[in-house]
């Protein structure tokens, strides 16, 4: 698999060696940070006997591991035909991290019958994204952030409802995570900007962070 002659990451400079150990670093620390925290969370809702519960955050941390695991495959392999071949499956990890989220904390029955109609069209929404990233691998990028913004704000929409489900804490927590997802894009677009993958990924990280204790607090 190739990407397109004319996509820009072709034209993009390569990281340096320094560049590719930040971003290393902020992956390996998000990974073994989630598996302490994931471990913590789903042990304690499992002492519940809330099975349901944790099979929902059994999705949600697939989706975490899944999206920094190929993140950090993809960046710091160098140019090949494995590398664009991870590259489908870093993006389309993204969508199911975030349909996991949703799985998370929509998973307490937040929303009623909302809830579960937005759970419905996001994992819909998530299954064509992962569509795309396959079978049109290098097309559409610039869409795709918009596409990942539209899926990871729909909750929006149904947040009246929402916030009669969820605690307070967890919808602030959702909008904090929400917010650093999109002023890290600028760091993500900001491609001359020495360590901006570095960066974008610590903010990646932070949001997953913010989402993981909104999660944890409705839990």
């Amino acid at each position: 698999m190739t990407l397109p002659s004319s996509h820009p990451r072709l034209s993009k400079r390569p990281f340096s060696l320094e560049e590719l150990v930040a971003d290393g670093i902020v992956h390996a620390v998000s990974l073994v940070a989630g598996l302490i925290a994931f471990a913590v969370l789903l042990a304690k809702v499992a002492t519940n006997g809330d099975f349901g519960r944790v099979a929902a955050l059994a999705i949600y941390a697939a989706g975490f591991f899944l999206m920094f695991g190929f993140s950090l495959a993809y960046n710091v392999t160098p140019p090949s035909s494995l590398k664009w071949l991870l590259r489908r499956f870093d993006h389309a990890s993204i969508f199911v991290m975030i349909a996991g989220t949703y799985t998370a904390l929509l998973a307490t029955g937040a929303g009623g019958e909302w809830g579960l109609i937005l759970l419905t069209l996001v994992w819909i929404g998530a299954a064509g994204g992962v569509a795309l990233k396959f079978f049109l691998p290098g097309r559409l990028d610039r869409l795709s952030i918009l596409f990942f913004l539209i899926l990871g704000g729909a909750g929006i929409f149904a947040l009246g409802s929402l916030s009669q489900g969820l605690p307070a804490a967890s919808i602030m927590l959702v909008i904090a995570g929400g917010a650093t997802y999109v002023v890290g894009i600028v760091f993500y677009l900001w491609k001359s900007l020495q360590f901006h993958n570095a960066i974008w990924h610590g903010f990646v990280a932070g949001a997953a962070a913010f989402h993981f204790a909104a999660v944890a607090s409705a839990s």
